[in-house]
């Protein structure tokens, strides 16, 4: 019961773990969002509208369009921007246009400029977050995160010792994501797993008590705080402290 009562209040107990760039270290210039709005303006503003805020196209600037794209890193919106847009002609702008028209929407985001313009090599590294800074993941969002699978009789499988969730793009856990998350320290948070039973090849004795990796939706509510799990591996055979 113990691990019930704890589940709706473990995340707001825990810091958000911060990347080691992002958009408020400035990474695009005033000069190069002007060159993006004039491309925007001309490609993109007939279903985005003019002021970002969405017509037959989702909105660029905002709380939704922040939601939506936070804490990933630039590249995931740079390459979403590349391969989708213009929507009748996808891929048709050239690499620099769309750094610009990233550059345009960090900027109607009111995320600083800097100096330097945004390159290729930046969007890889730098993580995108609203001018307030790092947040906590909104409900809904699809995550990965590593802890120690536990049972508890009764109540169902939890999650313990969990890190921070982090968004990510794909069910699949793969081969890198299980090395890197073998040293991967623990944190202390604390989800229910849902559907955790219906993942292919479910063996409850060769997974319980061991360091996993986990991934699914997340879902935050008062008292439930869970994750509905897709897929789950074995990190480790043992969970340290």
């Amino acid at each position: 019961m113990l691990l019930v009562a704890l589940v709706g209040v473990a995340l707001a107990q825990a810091p958000v773990k911060p990347a080691a760039k992002t958009v408020l270290d400035g990474v695009y210039s005033a000069a190069q969002a002007q060159r993006g709005k004039a491309t925007f303006d001309k490609e993109c503003a007939t279903c985005h509208a003019a002021t970002l805020e969405g017509f037959s196209g989702p909105p660029l600037k905002g709380r939704i369009f922040m939601d939506r794209w936070r804490e990933f890193n630039l590249d995931v919106l740079f390459e979403n921007l590349r391969t989708t847009m213009p929507k009748d002609f996808p891929g048709t702008l050239t690499e620099a246009a769309y750094l610009d028209v990233l550059a345009y929407i960090l900027e109607a985001n009111e995320i600083p400029a800097s100096p330097r313009e945004l390159t290729v090599d930046a969007v890889k590294t730098t993580r995108l977050v609203g001018k307030e800074g790092h947040k906590a993941l909104p409900s809904s969002s699809p995550v990965s995160a590593i802890g120690c699978l536990v049972l508890d009789s009764g109540n169902g499988w939890f999650l313990t010792k969990a890190t921070e969730p982090e968004r990510t793009l794909d069910d699949e856990i793969s081969a890198a994501e299980l090395k890197a998350a073998k040293d991967e320290p623990l944190g202390d948070l604390l989800f229910r797993l849902q559907d955790i039973t219906d993942i292919p090849d479910f063996d409850p004795d060769a997974l319980r008590d061991h360091k996993v990796e986990t991934k699914g939706i997340l879902v935050l509510q008062p008292g439930n705080l869970r994750i509905n799990v897709s897929s789950l591996k074995v990190v480790a055979a043992e969970c340290e402290p």
